[in-house]
């Protein structure tokens, strides 16, 4: 087994048997469904698109319990209950999301919708799931009219952006609420709107409703290939492919949070490596078979370590060589 370096885990908190990071964030897929498809997600690619399906109730508490050695740095970090797909469409995330703050009641739990589902119920739900704790609802609305958003999202405007519009009065700044639009990619060679013209747009969209822009954080950001792992070709989602973009090895160490900081589990238990990995690359086991501190005292989750920190040799084709996001997300 590849020795993990010292600087993957932070020894400060709770007890773990030695070699067993202190996971701070989670990412549990609740589901497999979204009801958008936005041109620069291999979401429509992606095995859990093609084999749908529903985390049972048994595995979901398992997966809580497996948690539980990490509470400390758990209710440190934060739970998201979605995983490459759209939460607000799972009928029992609630529910989850009430189980998640049972199980570790400081932690902050993030949602992240597209607002296609944004009802009044929801709301409803939503206020009173994160009244006084800690949350953030990032809320993805990639575009700044109707032709960019349907092009981009292929989801109707004007409903996507009357349920967010309802979202800001009802919250009046009760929630914790984040905008998130990307129109531009990374490498600069794709514009569907620039920075500026998304917080313009939302700078006018709220003037015009009179919604307290204090109330709403507009993150404008640039999105990235998701390491080469779209592939289609339908609205040239292909032209964002970049390849590879880094060397990994002894001579070329590299080092990713996602990999002793994080982990992200499909709805049926297996353990995906990142958030990138869609098409699930990288095989490692599920915890349907095994407790998460197994896992991380396994010899599959060892080699990971290697290959991803350059201790192992890995693939031309490795996942983190293709990753442009050095954030690792």
């Amino acid at each position: 087994m590849a020795a993990i370096p010292e600087k993957i885990h932070d020894d400060v908190l709770a007890p773990l048997p030695p070699g067993v990071p202190k996971i701070r964030y989670v990412q549990i897929q609740t589901h497999s469904r979204c009801n958008a498809d936005c041109v620069f997600c291999p979401y429509s690619e992606s095995w859990h698109a093609q084999n749908p399906g529903r985390m049972s109730d048994a595995l979901f508490e398992k997966i809580l319990d497996d948690l539980a050695p990490f509470g400390a740095t758990i209710n440190d970090g934060k739970v998201c209950p979605y995983l490459m797909q759209e939460p607000l469409i799972d009928p029992k995330i609630f529910e989850r999301i009430e189980r998640i703050y049972d199980a570790f009641p400081g932690t902050l739990v993030e949602i992240s919708t597209n607002g296609a589902a944004l009802t009044d119920k929801v709301i409803d739900k939503l206020l009173a799931a994160f009244d006084g704790r800690r949350h953030e609802i990032w809320l993805s609305h990639h575009g700044i009219d109707s032709t960019s958003m349907e092009f981009i999202m292929k989801l109707d405007y004007e409903r996507a952006t009357a349920n967010l519009v309802r979202l800001f009065k009802r919250s009046g700044g009760r929630l914790n609420l984040k905008l998130r639009g990307a129109g531009t990619s990374l490498k600069g060679n794709i514009t569907y709107f620039g920075k500026a013209d998304y917080r313009a747009y939302w700078e006018r969209v709220l003037e015009r409703e009179g919604i307290d822009p204090a109330t709403v954080d507009v993150d404008a950001f640039l999105f990235h290939d998701r390491a080469g792992t779209i592939r289609r070709t339908e609205r040239n989602a292909h032209l964002n492919k970049i390849g590879r973009v880094r060397e990994i090895g002894p001579a070329n160490p590299f080092h990713c949070w996602r990999v002793d900081q994080w982990i992200h589990i499909l709805y049926d238990g297996r353990i995906r490596m990142c958030c990138m990995d869609y098409h699930g690359e990288t095989a490692l086991p599920s915890l349907a078979d095994m407790s998460l501190v197994e896992y991380f005292q396994s010899d599959p989750y060892s080699n990971l370590v290697g290959m991803v920190t350059g201790q192992v040799e890995s693939p031309d084709d490795f996942l983190c060589k293709r990753c442009e996001n050095t954030a690792g997300c």
